[in-house]
């Protein structure tokens, strides 16, 4: 017959818990950081006529709605009446930035975004 002692149970309950309370905001700032990425590299290709399109780039603080948590990026503000114009016409010349300014940069993203996402919160919990 094999037997064992397990010390150090409650406080791993303790540690899984905290860690499970965490979550959610963990979760919440590793997704804005990631939009705040995503953002840079689309104000990179962002055409530039006065700046003002470049300039109204935004990434609005993480929304949760039950277990969702999302992070909504845009352009818009004063350049609102072009915005989605200059982005969609991808027959336009732009001396400077491209078409698909933002969506581009999501399409590329897109099958990292979960991993990257993992990585950040991961380097977090070590931090609790």
């Amino acid at each position: 017959m094999i037997t064992f002692k397990m010390e150090g149970v409650e406080q791993m309950r303790q540690n899984i818990l905290k860690v499970a309370a965490k979550f959610p905001d963990m979760v919440a700032k590793a997704l804005y950081i990631e939009g705040q990425i995503e953002m840079t590299e689309s104000k990179r290709r962002t055409p530039v006529a006065t700046g003002v399109l470049r300039a109204s780039g935004f990434v609005n603080n993480p929304v949760r709605s039950g277990r969702n948590i999302s992070v909504t990026l845009g352009f818009g503000g004063a350049a609102e009446k072009y915005a989605v114009i200059v982005h969609e016409d991808l027959d336009a010349f732009h001396p400077v930035g491209q078409a698909k300014y933002l969506e581009s940069v999501l399409n590329e993203s897109r099958d990292h975004m979960a991993a990257r996402l993992a990585k950040r919160v991961n380097l977090n919990v070590g931090k609790l």
